[in-house]
């Protein structure tokens, strides 16, 4: 055998090599994701709502009063939400007495509220603050 058959047979082989290492790399990261594995959860869409969190720079965009919580950007017609009256446009500035913020996102609150739970959302609605209840739903 010559030198450049040799050295194209260890390329090729080499080659496949990483491939094979690619696909394994890749086969065990989808193991990780499978759905059975992925814990159930009620997220936002329980409470029937689309919400921006509020940053600074949102807040600014946006014209807002406060600094953090979340926008309100659609209700679910029919929802806990809808029912209980939040209005695209609210900001969510706390739930269940705490203050929402970067450290505190409203998704984490409500992933963690068991279903069944009623929850007291603060919002603000043109400069005036409101209290309402929702009951947390199961999908």
């Amino acid at each position: 055998m010559t030198k450049n058959k040799l050295r194209l047979i260890i390329i090729s082989l080499f080659s496949v090599l990483v491939i094979l290492l690619g696909l394994f790399v890749l086969w065990r990261q989808s193991i990780s994701l499978l759905p059975e594995q992925v814990p159930e959860s009620s997220s936002a869409i329980d409470l029937g709502i689309v919400y921006l969190p509020v940053t600074p720079n949102v807040a600014a965009y946006y014209g807002l009063q406060v600094a953090s919580g979340a926008l309100v950007t659609e209700v679910i017609a029919g929802s806990p939400a809808d029912r209980a009256g939040v209005q695209s446009g609210d900001v969510i500035l706390s739930f269940n007495g705490t203050r929402l913020d970067e450290q505190i996102p409203l998704y984490g609150m409500i992933r963690t509220c068991p279903p069944g739970n009623k929850i007291a959302l603060e919002l603000r609605r043109e400069g005036s603050d409101r209290i309402v209840e929702i009951v947390h739903v199961p999908n």
